[in-house]
Parts: C-alpha cells; structure tokens; sequence
C-alpha cells in the first residue's frame, strides 16, 4: 500500500525484500545489524499488530518506521496508546527531509487508533538528530525517567549502560485524529490515497455514480458496504483538502484473466478522479494503493479493462504502463 508519494519519495508497506537491503545498508555503514528484528516486525505487520513502512528515495529503499496498534513496552504498555518503534534513514540518505516524513506519516497512522502517539528514544549522541527532531515536534517526556531494558531507572543507581537500551519516552497529542469512537476527522491538511472503510460507502458511491451514471446512489452505497466488509475486495479514496476527490475500486480475481498466468490477480474494477483534478498524478497514486494491496496479498500480476471506445482511459492504462493483453466483441441475444 502506498501512503506517501512525491516527485522523489515513496513511503508503501514495508515488503520482506526489504529486510535484507537494510539489514545489509546497515552493516555496511558499522552498525550491527540483525535481520531477525525485522522479519519479527513484518510478522507483527501480517499478524495485524503493527504497520511497517519502507520510505523509498529515488527507488531505493532508505528508511522505515513502525507504528504499533498499541505501545508494547515501557510505561504507555496496555495503555491503547499506539506506539512509534524503530524509525531509522540509512546514513547515505538524510538530510533528505525522509525522516519528517515517516513521521508525519506515522503520525497519521497512528491517529486512526488513538488522539495520542509515543516512543521511545535512546539517550546516546547516535540518537541526537532523533532527539532534536521529537522535541521539534511537540514530543514531551512521560515523567517515569529513564528505563532500561524496559525497566524503569532506579535514581542513583550506576549499574546501567549508555546503549540502546537506554530509553526515555515520549508522547505527543495528535490534535486531528481520526478515531472511529469519536467520529473525528482526517486533519484537512492531509492529501492522498488511503483504503476507505464501510463508513466511507457513501462517499465512494457518489464517487462512483459520477464514473457510472447509470447507477443510482442509494443501491451503489449498499454494495459499496458489502464489498467493504469483505477480503477479497478494497477501495481507496483520495482526498484533498478534506474533500474526496477520487476513488479507485480494486478486487482479487479467481477466475482466468485475459493475459496473465498466475491466480489469483489483482484487478482493477474501476478509477475516477474529479474533471478539475486530472493530470496531476491523483489517478497513478491511486492504482499504486491498489497494486501495493494486491501485491501484499501475494500477488504477482494486477489486470484492468475497459471499453474500446474509451480512448481516454486507453491513453491512461498505457501510461502507468499497461500493455494491452486482448481485444474482444461482446454478444448477447435474448432468449
């Protein structure tokens, strides 16, 4: 799934690729790197735990986050808190402003689940620019002092280490969360492609109605709750100052699709975008959404269609890089 995207950076799902280049950035810059800390936090990821971003510069991956529905250790545990773990840019890549962005991300992620996020920090100069960068942006001590190995310091005791297991946390409200209980919104600040839930039907039914006139809203809206429901199925909206102004429809395909050789293939069954808000990469930010949650669901081909009078979108499929796989004439006759 893609959360991010501009002209130079792209911050998706973490994918278990990744674990090897970071693990091998990392022990190329000194560090000592294990490979097993990040295959256990994509498990989490899969078990449903936690979300894993990889930030992409430039088609390389170059740094990573994960939030965590709830915080795992330290003094925010069984709290509900969501929890911000193991944000890192590999040293070749900062300055970049990557790091801003994994935690403006991150943020937003964690705002889904709860009005307050926190961390962790080490107190070591290595996590200096970390320090500086969380109290920048409004992260504040807990009050419980330093822990140690997910204890909490007792004072005057000399026995502990300045490693990395040396941690102060912090927390920081989120002043626009979006948490389900309290009907908050997205910060209207925000902008781009994120999975709608069943509560959005309406707001992809108007969507769709627009694509396909044909249709009424109230009838679209009940298969929109339906298909939301389901597994084999997402649809990501894209939105723009608060107001949603695209959609892409997306589903898993069991059945043979025109071209392809594997099962099952990712489809896209629909993508509109607004008259006044075409061409300028809303419609490829959605199909990249849509090709990452098929992609997480094992995929290895994502298919599409549409009408051989519609050039617009024939223009559109070649684009994103599309190759045409088949032409048909449709029949039918009555009975």
């Amino acid at each position: 799934m893609i959360h991010y995207r501009d002209r130079d950076l792209v911050i998706r799902s973490m994918q278990e690729s990744d674990a090897r280049i970071f693990t091998d950035e990392e022990t190329a810059q000194g560090w000592n790197a294990d490979i097993s800390k990040y295959l256990e936090e994509l498990k989490d990821q899969a078990d449903g735990k936690c979300i894993s971003l990889t930030a992409e510069y430039r088609g390389h991956p170059a740094g990573y986050a994960h939030i965590y529905r709830a915080a795992k250790d330290g003094p925010f545990r069984e709290t509900g808190i969501p929890e911000i773990v193991d944000l890192g840019v590999l040293e070749k890549y900062r300055r970049r402003g990557i790091g801003s962005r994994l935690m403006d991300t991150a943020e937003r992620i964690a705002g889904r689940y709860a009005d307050t996020v926190c961390l962790g920090v080490g107190l070591h100069d290595g996590y200096g620019s970390a320090q500086r960068m969380y109290v920048k942006r409004g992260y504040i001590p807990d009050g419980s002092g330093v822990w140690y190995r997910n204890r909490p310091c007792t004072p005057y005791d000399t026995t502990y280490t300045n490693d990395d297991d040396l941690v102060l946390y912090l927390s920081k409200k989120l002043p626009c969360a979006q948490v389900p209980e309290t009907g908050c919104h997205i910060n209207k600040a925000d902008e781009g492609a994120e999975r709608a839930s069943a509560a959005d039907a309406g707001t992809v039914a108007a969507l769709a109605c627009e694509l396909w006139p044909e249709h009424e809203p109230e009838p679209m809206k009940g298969e929109f709750e339906s298909l939301l429901s389901g597994n084999d199925a997402a649809v990501f909206l894209y939105r723009k100052n608060g107001e949603a102004i695209g959609f892409a429809q997306c589903q898993l395909r069991h059945d043979y699709v025109e071209g392809t050789e594997t099962n099952p293939v990712g489809y896209l069954e629909g993508i509109y975008v607004k008259p006044g808000e075409r061409r300028k990469g809303i419609a490829r930010s959605l199909l990249l959404a849509c090709e990452g949650w098929a992609r997480d669901r094992g995929c290895t081909e994502f298919a599409s269609d549409c009408e051989l009078t519609n050039m617009e979108s024939q223009e559109f499929h070649r684009s994103v890089g599309f190759r045409e796989a088949n032409r048909i004439v449709a029949y039918v006759r009555k009975l």
